[in-house]
């Protein structure tokens, strides 16, 4: 039940120390996995309107302001009025800093309506700093400094928000593009494809890939590329990867009971690496679905481990300790050393689809290719080759020493019901 919001509502603080002292307190309330966010919201006017407002129209401008944002608010969510022009919300309580961004999408969406004062059009012209605990601070000060500067950064810079530190300017993103990635990810609605790994000498399948898909009935045409690339840059990645591992997890159980259990693959993107609080989300997952860690493989980008070695190795191994088996994928694209190979507790290495796609025409790929497959054998690693599509390719990998394969040859990514019936019919090319 949304409160209703008027300028006594109790969602409203009278004073901006009254709304500090309850910020802090929410930020050292909060469990170690929960997150507490603060937007700073300034209203763009223009004279014209700032005259308006001037003569006693400022109460009917707030009024609407709180009608329109009205349907977005909890109970728990509070705001307050720090002048005419800006507005101070706090959102504790939150699974995740990407739902504070996503607050900040429907609020800008929400306030996009222009109303009427007399005869004329008034047009909010929000901008928005985002920051988030314990992201950006650890104190109410630091949080509301932090939201400040960047909803300042935002208005002066003409962008519609900007989130605090990284200070990414998210407001180029075509609308409607935004506005249907928050509704998919709202509702669930995201498709779950898998793809099986054949083991090159038994022709046998040992584990699949889960890969998100759009959902293929929705208006807007969205490749997987595209979707990807805009949830990382509206800081939505977090909500989306949560999106996906419980819907695996859904899915292994589906299997289980239709007796098939099947190691899966799940993708993590390098924002996630460096969530400190991301293995306890998983297990947290894990447990809610009663899926072993053991069932669930972790996919990382080369290029991702080697941006804070330190944290990385520390992460994978906390991983590991909790079950997850761990590759590193897109493997000779990035820049790792054999030290830090030696250093992660990872379970196999999985080549990358361009080295894969040129090894039959380019004496370099295939010598890159090879020389993979050695590495990953000196280190006692399995070699994954992604991407094989034609039976000459499966032919030169065999001839090298590859142990698993992955791509169209053998399957297109499918349902997780297809998959069962598949499985069951596969006997090997």
């Amino acid at each position: 039940m949304m409160p209703t919001l008027s300028p006594s509502s109790n969602c409203e603080f009278s004073t901006l120390d009254a709304f500090i002292a309850a910020l802090e307190d929410e930020i050292r309330g909060a469990s170690a996995s929960a997150s507490v966010a603060v937007l700073a919201v300034s209203l763009r006017r223009s004279e014209r309107i700032a005259a308006l407002l001037m003569a006693d129209y400022a109460l009917q401008t707030r009024q609407e302001f709180l009608k329109q944002i009205q349907p977005l608010l909890r109970s728990k969510d509070k705001y307050v009025f720090v002048n005419e022009d800006e507005c101070w919300f706090m959102l504790p309580q939150l699974a995740s800093e990407a739902l504070g961004i996503l607050a900040v999408h429907r609020l800008l969406n929400a306030l996009n309506t222009p109303f009427k004062i007399e005869t004329q059009t008034i047009f909010f012209n929000p901008t928005v700093g985002i920051a988030c605990a314990p992201m950006h601070g650890l104190s109410a000060m630091a949080i509301l400094r932090a939201a400040d500067a960047a909803q300042k950064n935002a208005r002066r810079d003409n962008h519609k928000f900007l989130l605090a530190e990284s200070q990414q300017d998210l407001s180029n993103l075509p609308q409607d593009l935004l506005s249907a990635i928050e509704e998919v990810l709202d509702s669930n609605r995201l498709e779950m494809r898998y793809q099986p790994k054949v083991d090159v000498r038994t022709k046998t399948v040992v584990s699949v890939e889960a890969l998100v898909r759009w959902p293929a009935d929705h208006a807007l045409a969205l490749a997987t590329t595209v979707l990807i690339d805009t949830v990382e840059r509206c800081g939505l990645i977090e909500l989306l990867t949560m999106r996906v591992f419980n819907q695996v997890l859904a899915q292994h159980v589906a299997w289980r009971a239709a007796g098939m259990n099947m190691l899966v693959w799940v993708n993590l993107s390098a924002r996630l690496l460096s969530h400190e609080q991301l293995p306890k989300i998983l297990e947290r997952a894990l447990s809610i679905w009663n899926v072993p860690a053991s069932s669930i493989g972790l996919e990382i980008t080369e290029s991702a481990l080697i941006h804070d070695i330190e944290h990385t190795t520390n992460l994978l191994f906390e991983l590991k300790n909790l079950g997850f088996h761990l590759s590193i994928d897109d493997f000779g694209t990035g820049y790792s050393s054999l030290a830090y190979l030696r250093r992660f507790p990872i379970d196999e290495l999985k080549i990358d689809r361009m080295f894969i796609h040129g090894m039959t025409e380019s004496s370099a790929d295939k010598q890159i290719v090879q020389s993979i497959i050695g590495l990953g054998h000196n280190f006692g690693l399995p070699v994954v080759a992604e991407g094989v599509e034609e039976a000459h390719t499966l032919a030169a990998l065999e001839a090298m020493g590859c142990d698993q394969i992955q791509g169209y040859f053998f399957a297109k990514p499918m349902p997780g019901e297809a998959l069962i019936e598949w499985c069951r019919n596969f006997h090997g090319k």
